[in-house]
């Protein structure tokens, strides 16, 4: 007597040739989103005139980028092009050896207060990464 066997097959978009490459560029996409619109967005929010933006250079270098698979960072600089952030951009959000003596300019705290936005609010990762990724398994 043959022995019971049981068999599934997979089919559909997530296990199709290409799929783990699909998923990586779609995660890498919402997580793209996330860190902008979230991200960036909101440290912009907080530069206006007498809160960290005296002449709108740093408001001008502000972004955010995927700087390779599942990593983005929002920063204060050229990170596309691989230079470094503004100068004063530490000094200006309170980690710069500077703001240590007190009592020494303290900061203004904007990247701080997004990552713990981000990071205080798990279902951005569903609303971002997860819509990128049925989106892209969707279509």
């Amino acid at each position: 007597m043959p022995p019971k066997t049981t068999t599934f097959k997979m089919l559909g978009p997530l296990f199709g040739k290409h799929a783990s490459q699909d998923l990586i560029e779609a995660t890498n996409r919402g997580l793209l989103d996330l860190a902008t619109i979230e991200g960036a967005n909101k440290v912009l929010d907080q530069l206006y005139p007498g809160h960290g933006r005296v002449i709108g250079e740093l408001r001008r270098h502000v972004g955010a980028a995927t700087i390779r698979d599942s990593v983005a960072i929002i920063a204060a600089g050229e990170q596309q092009e691989g230079r470094q952030n503004l100068i004063y951009s530490s000094w200006v959000e309170g980690i710069d050896k500077r703001n240590r003596p007190r009592p020494g300019f303290p900061g203004y705290r904007m990247f701080g207060n997004v990552y713990d936005h981000i990071n205080n609010n798990p279902k951005l990762y569903e609303d971002y990464i997860g819509g990128a990724i049925a989106e892209a398994f969707n279509a």
